[in-house]
Parts: C-alpha cells; structure tokens; sequence
C-alpha cells in the first residue's frame, strides 16, 4: 500500500530543506558561474578616482601597500606634485608618474588630489608656445624649462634665452619641445621638454 501526503505537506518540507541551515553565508556566486561585482575601496573625499590628465597639479593624500614607494610614504605623502603624464586608475587609486620638486615617482597605488592645471613654474616668462613641431633652423624665445627635465634646476638663466633650432623639436605633451639649440649667448642645450615661442 502506498502512503500519500498532502501536496501542502510536501511543499513545507522542501521548503523546510532548502532553507535550512547557514545556506546564504556559505553561497559563492562564482562557484555558479554568476557574475561578481568586485569591491573597490571607498577613496577619500576631495580625491580624484578617474585619470588625472598631465599637467595638473596634486597632492599625494596616501600611498598603499603594495606600491614600491610604500616604504617611502612619510616623506612622500603631503606632498605637492604635478603629473608628468596622464595618470591610470588601479583599483579605485593612481597609478603614473609625478614630480614633487625635483624628485620624481612612478606611482602604481596612491591616492592623488586633482588641484587642477597646474600654474606656470616660478621664472617663466609670457609668450604664445608653440603646440607643432619647431622646424631646423629656426629661431625660437625659451618660455618655460619642465620639472622633469635636466636643466629644470637651471630654468631661470635660460628662459627669456633667444635661440635657434638646430634639429626639428620633438613635441610632448601639446607645448613642451625636445630637441637641440644654439642661443645667441654661446650656450647650447639638448632640451627634453621646455616651452618655446617661435620668432
């Protein structure tokens, strides 16, 4: 003889079954193939979480743990630095490079602050930069030296300089030039990037 239950009866104990136990802390949608929304750290007020274009000024809020210059942080964050490049988001923080005077860092993980474009460095001088490559042989006015460039330290016995183009510039950044020049004085620079008005 076959013993029937209750379709109700039936319900309660499949019910009962499935939802017994500590089911939802155990559940791994990944182990089901599902898609897993990962968690990125909370960044801090007033810090930026998108690319940070070149030429801005920031401030190195923090740097994590598993950034080479992690070590370094206690003299490193506070700092006010300008973005030698566009910078890339790492997990909610900044990855690229910077200049902080005249020290520079390739960060992977750091919490930067967008200060914005950055103002011109102290000596340089007002004219129209040139944003296209510079021919050979032409004469060009010395705005502005970039932090990172060699010369940077000696920026302000060159701007205001009256040169001319002994290659054609390489451009960088839309108005920083490269490239190798004679100057009236006598004195002759590979620059990397400086800032240059044509004549």
């Amino acid at each position: 003889m076959k013993l029937l239950l209750p379709v109700g009866m039936l319900v309660f104990a499949a019910g009962a079954c499935c939802c017994c136990g500590d089911f939802g802390d155990d559940f791994d949608p990944a182990s089901l193939g599902l898609p897993v929304t990962p968690e990125f750290p909370t960044p801090t007020p007033g810090t930026a979480t998108s690319i940070i274009p070149s030429g801005h000024s920031v401030k190195v809020v923090s740097i994590q743990s598993d950034d080479a210059y992690y070590t370094d942080r206690a003299k490193i964050e506070g700092r006010d630095c300008l973005t030698t490049g566009d910078t890339t988001n790492n997990d909610g923080f900044q990855g690229g490079a910077v200049t902080c005077g005249t020290d520079s860092y390739y960060f992977y993980k750091a919490t930067l602050e967008d200060l914005g474009i950055a103002p011109p460095a102290a000596g340089a001088v007002d004219g129209i930069r040139a944003t296209e490559s510079i021919p050979s042989g032409a004469r060009v006015k010395i705005l502005d030296v970039a932090s990172d460039d060699a010369y940077y330290g000696d920026r302000t016995n060159m701007v205001g300089k009256l040169c001319t183009m002994q290659e054609a510039s390489s451009l960088k950044e839309v108005e920083w030039h490269g490239g190798s020049i004679n100057c009236d004085d006598g004195s002759s620079y590979y620059l990397y990037k400086a800032a240059l008005e044509k004549q």
